[in-house]
């Protein structure tokens, strides 16, 4: 696919993660929309990334509001015209054992990194099948695929993420829409402040926002189906996918991974409670 010229819309795009690959994407050319559930930061991160000369417009939203959702889809059609490029990045997590989380939380858990994919999507999809090319990037984990403790529900949610991403991909082929692409990318802990406290895996450390934000614009104008961060990780995955699992969980816990969750803090408290 086409990166320049293309109008592309990432969620939480505010900051962490989300705000790397805006800028990612704006310096190929692409024409971002910025939208986050903070509006303030919605608006620093437009005035950052107009210093790449893009083109940059963005919106507040939140993603687990349908109704805000259509709002910002209608008033985006009106102002700019479709997109051709949906990233589904919003995310939070709240790390703990499982009883001593409210449930509140890990239905919040569920609500903004599950339904939020799938509320976007259904919402924006058909403005992608209109277009020449279509993409969808779903920011999944690394836990899509790897038991993660004291964070069951970050990890549920990411599974399902990954689970959906591959099953619409294969319904949009059987339906004969083949010029419509998902990526579902997986990486390992990265440095943006939603792990503060974990302690990565051994071999893996701490991956940064704009090396995932790299691999996502790659992988777009590659059309790759699955990535996974870092490349150890890869690798590892790759060469135990014929394990049988309790060999596989047995070396996760040798890495460190099945501990790595313990010391979880996150983002120091503040007034959004949701970390995009």
């Amino acid at each position: 696919m086409r990166v320049a010229g293309s109008r592309v819309l990432v969620t939480g795009a505010g900051q962490g993660l989300g705000f790397a690959i805006a800028v990612a994407f704006a310096r190929a050319g692409a024409h971002v929309v910025v939208t986050d559930v903070n509006a303030a930061r919605v608006q620093e991160a437009i005035m950052k990334l107009k210093e790449t000369g893009s083109a940059i417009c963005g919106y507040t939203l939140d993603v687990t509001s349908q109704e805000q959702i259509e709002q910002v889809r209608a008033q985006l059609l009106a102002e700019h015209g479709p997109i051709d490029l949906l990233v589904n990045n919003a995310g939070i997590v709240f790390g703990g054992p499982f009883l001593n989380v409210p449930i509140e939380r890990h239905q919040t858990t569920i609500g903004i990194n599950l339904g939020g994919v799938l509320a976007m999507t259904h919402a924006f999809l058909p403005d992608l099948l209109s277009r020449p090319a279509g993409h969808i990037v779903n920011i999944a984990s690394a836990s899509a695929v790897i038991a993660l403790p004291m964070a069951t529900t970050y990890a549920a949610s990411k599974w399902a993420v990954l689970g959906f991403s591959e099953s619409l991909r294969e319904e949009l082929r059987v339906l004969g829409h083949r010029h419509i692409s998902i990526t579902a990318v997986c990486p390992t802990y990265i440095k943006t402040g939603l792990f503060d406290g974990v302690q990565p895996g051994r071999l893996t450390g701490w991956l940064t926002p704009e090396q995932v934000a790299d691999a996502v614009v790659r992988a777009v104008e590659k059309r790759r189906e699955f990535v996974m961060l870092p490349w150890i990780v890869r690798a590892i995955y790759a060469l135990t996918a014929g394990w049988p699992r309790s060999w596989y969980q047995a070396m996760c816990r040798a890495f460190g991974v099945s501990k790595s969750m313990t010391e979880w803090k996150g983002h120091a408290p503040q007034s959004d409670p949701r970390p995009q």
